[in-house]
């Protein structure tokens, strides 16, 4: 974080989804600057509108302005409203929720989600979120379209998750997220368990426009794992699947992808 930008990006990223947000010394610290390196930062995101500190604690909390320039966005992304349809269908025939993940340069972010819940125990992250690529089932889906290589490129520019991070079971080194990665090539979708949040499952399968590309997308069904073992999700994997090749037929067909490249950097990600 050695530029002005680079510092407000981060502290951006920092505070989203923390509602209580963080202190200053805080901010600095996870930033690796000096304290008034991070106070110009974070007043200038202040006097933007971007983010606002709490008169009692004294914390600083990401603003709305950003939340609302990110619904704008995602509102002019084409892919968004082709693909509720899908996202509703399986929703319905799976009963968990489904959610849509595009690909935004180097990695991936929820963008569209839909639940109709016939059970008590429910799961649903915030939309807009960055997807953690290293101990995601969407990550595992999407990179295993892509070479080791480029795989573990990704994921390490990301960053792989700290001790105190996720679950004891993330993986943490670039061998044990190849072993991961391998048997989600070798499945053809990404499963995980009780890896990203404790109590929590995911099934994932790429979106595809043509074979040998890399994936431009993910549609992903997730929900408490106490009830969704992978053999309860491979039973839902047709359906998924059958979504995935409809969403990306429609997506050829409607001329959308050009237009979605040209405005979002959607699609294949440059080195």
């Amino acid at each position: 974080m050695s530029t002005a930008i680079g510092r407000g990006l981060g502290i951006l990223q920092l505070l989203s989804g923390l509602p209580e947000g963080m202190a200053l010394k805080d901010l600095a610290t996870r930033l690796d600057v000096v304290k008034s390196a991070a106070h110009r930062a974070v007043s200038e995101l202040v006097e933007l509108g971007y983010v606002r500190q709490d008169s009692e604690t004294g914390k600083y909390i990401l603003g709305l302005k950003l939340v609302s320039l990110g619904q704008r966005h995602l509102s002019t992304i084409p892919l968004v409203d082709l693909a509720q349809p899908f996202l509703d269908r399986l929703s319905a025939t799976s009963g968990e929720l489904s959610r849509l993940g595009i690909v935004d340069e180097s990695t991936l972010v929820w963008v569209a989600k839909r639940e109709v819940s016939k059970f008590v125990l429910r799961f649903d992250p915030d939309d807009g979120q960055e997807v953690k690529l290293s101990c995601s089932a969407s990550g595992l889906a999407w990179l295993s379209t892509m070479t080791d290589e480029r795989a573990v490129e990704l994921v390490e520019r990301q960053g792989y998750p700290a001790l105190d991070e996720y679950t004891p079971s993330a993986p943490r080194t670039r061998t044990e997220y190849l072993a991961l990665l391998h048997e989600a090539r070798e499945l053809g979708f990404g499963y995980v368990a009780d890896l990203f949040e404790l109590g929590v499952a995911a099934i994932a399968v790429p979106v595809v426009l043509a074979p040998g590309e890399e994936g431009v997308g993910v549609l992903n069904l997730c929900g408490p794992s106490a009830r969704l073992d992978r053999e309860s999700c491979v039973a839902m994997l047709p359906d998924l699947r059958q979504a995935a090749q409809e969403l990306a037929t429609v997506f050829r067909d409607d001329h959308v992808r050009e237009a979605t490249l040209k405005r979002h950097r959607f699609g294949s990600v440059d080195a």
